[in-house]
């Protein structure tokens, strides 16, 4: 029997689609909010959790093999120090992607026609055209980090006309809605020919601060960003200086550095752009559909894990730090 701690929030509906896997697992439910001793307790006897345990209290553990995020983002242990190499760490990747890209849509659209402006007015009551919008069609849209979210984003912005070129590691495949595929090293080529740009790629040794005043700089007058990635892709000064010099036309920010996101941040006050509280891809308590998918993923690697089979989503600490 293969004992499984579950830390993260589980509704009924949610440990049914566990106890999918099968028999050979012996589930344990503990919030990770939980008194401290008995949580380690529990994480001691565990060969696999579900979670994201902090790394303090796995380091000891004895019969941890395996952790199975919930999220996505692996910040919290790839971006710190202390990580047991002999233990497999495991994300949520590809359950995200259709939401996300759902709001990275919306999010274009809204700057496009000017829903944040008209918003504003309908505050003053104030019925007044506010001039040119934005049409998507054959517009250039850079999707940095074209994974599930960036060919979910690539897929539904297809739709509409746009042509999209996508930035990641391994390009020896074109996949589908994306015209062309370009390095991280190309970035600087792709920024200035590009009308939107839509960062959706983790926090890394090779993306911290990516988008410096440089990079803001290379990019059209007229451009638009979204931010679904990090926060600490940005460099948030130069993106306030760049802004408030009248460059670029609008920016949608879900992720910031530091999150929330200080009340005296100079970005709040700025008129186009648009911040949300890290909702873009929230599941638990926000949609039943990706807690439903986290949950089949984690289903998928019990079973792989059984049956010794390739984990899927396995995390590669070296893809996130500079040698």
């Amino acid at each position: 029997m293969i004992n499984v701690l579950v830390m993260s929030p589980c509704s009924g509906r949610d440990k049914d689609i566990l106890n999918s896997a099968g028999k050979n697992f012996n589930f344990v439910y503990v919030d990770e909010n939980a008194e401290k001793d008995l949580l380690k307790q529990e994480i001691d006897k565990a060969e696999i959790i579900i979670g994201e345990p902090e790394i303090n209290m796995i380091q000891n553990a004895p019969n941890l093999k395996l952790i199975q995020m919930t999220m996505a983002g692996t910040d919290k242990y790839t971006r710190n120090e202390g990580f047991p190499s002999h233990i497999m760490l495991a994300n949520a990747s590809g359950a995200f992607g259709g939401v996300i890209s759902q709001y990275t849509v919306g999010a274009i659209l809204n700057i496009c026609h000017k829903f944040h402006i008209y918003r504003d007015n309908q505050k003053k009551s104030l019925w007044e055209d506010m001039g040119m919008e934005t049409s998507l069609s054959g517009k250039r849209v850079l999707i940095i980090g074209a994974g599930n979210i960036g060919s979910s984003v690539a897929y539904k912005l297809s739709v509409f006309g746009t042509v999209n070129i996508g930035i990641r590691r391994n390009i020896n495949e074109v996949p589908p809605c994306f015209s062309e595929m370009h390095t991280l090293d190309e970035l600087d080529e792709q920024l200035p020919l590009a009308d939107i740009v839509v960062a959706c790629i983790p926090n890394s040794d090779y993306t911290y601060h990516l988008f410096d005043e440089k990079k803001f700089r290379l990019m059209k007058e007229d451009a638009i960003f979204v931010n679904v990635g990090r926060g600490a892709l940005v460099v948030q000064d130069d993106l306030v200086k760049v802004l408030k010099s009248g460059h670029l036309k609008g920016v949608v920010l879900d992720v910031t550095d530091p999150e929330p996101l200080p009340s005296d941040n100079p970005l709040w006050g700025i008129e186009n752009v648009v911040i949300t509280p890290h909702i873009s891809g929230k599941s638990f308590g926000h949609s039943q559909e990706i807690t439903d998918s986290i949950y089949q993923i984690c289903v998928e690697n019990l079973i792989n894990y059984s049956e010794n089979k390739p984990i899927k989503n396995l995390i590669n600490f070296s893809q996130f730090k500079k040698h």
